[in-house]
């Protein structure tokens, strides 16, 4: 059964930030907070536009209809009490490409406090303990930061594919990981 409606669980060890914690499933206001902080990301980034936020708002509403806690994963991060990011992990689509990591973000006036790296290695461990051999993710290119530390966890660029979906004309960059 689905466990979109439990309450959220700590998750892993405590980041070096005590203000910091990482939180395991769903909790009320997490959908529109994810879209929120991808809709005005991108509205500043690149001008982006209300399709984008709302292709966001759908997809990750869609996500957690179907979460089921036992083949997904939603960690959140926060600090002093608010939503400062999001990572997903579509594990039940156990296809030969392996899982997905997707609605990966953190607010920019956080940047640089650990939040995206405690994020990322969370989800990482989870993966490796749901035995997954491959974690991949779709991401824009023109976003050095992230695109760094995708490799300083081994992700390496796969695949280049021009996309407009996002309201701006940009090119897709498939990158994944080997976990076996």
């Amino acid at each position: 059964m689905a466990s979109a409606a439990r309450m959220p669980k700590e998750a892993g060890s405590a980041p070096a930030d005590a203000q910091l914690s990482i939180r395991r499933g769903y909790e009320p206001g997490v959908i529109g907070r994810a879209a929120e902080l991808h809709g005005r990301y991108y509205a500043e980034a690149w001008g982006s536009g209300a399709p984008f936020e709302s292709l966001i708002a759908r997809e990750f509403g869609e996500f957690m209809e179907g979460y089921d806690e036992r083949f997904d994963l939603l960690l959140s991060a926060h600090r002093d009490g608010r939503c400062i990011g999001t990572i997903a992990i579509y594990g039940r689509r156990r296809l030969p490409e392996g899982a997905q990591l997707r609605f990966f973000i953190v607010e920019p006036a956080c940047h640089g406090c650990g939040a995206g790296k405690a994020l990322l290695a969370e989800a990482l461990a989870w993966c490796r303990e749901q035995g997954l051999d491959k974690v991949f993710l779709w991401t824009v290119d023109g976003l050095p930061a992230s695109r760094r530390l995708y490799e300083k966890a081994g992700f390496r660029v796969t695949e280049r594919v021009p996309d407009a979906r996002y309201t701006v004309v940009r090119d897709n960059l498939r990158l994944e990981l080997d976990l076996s």
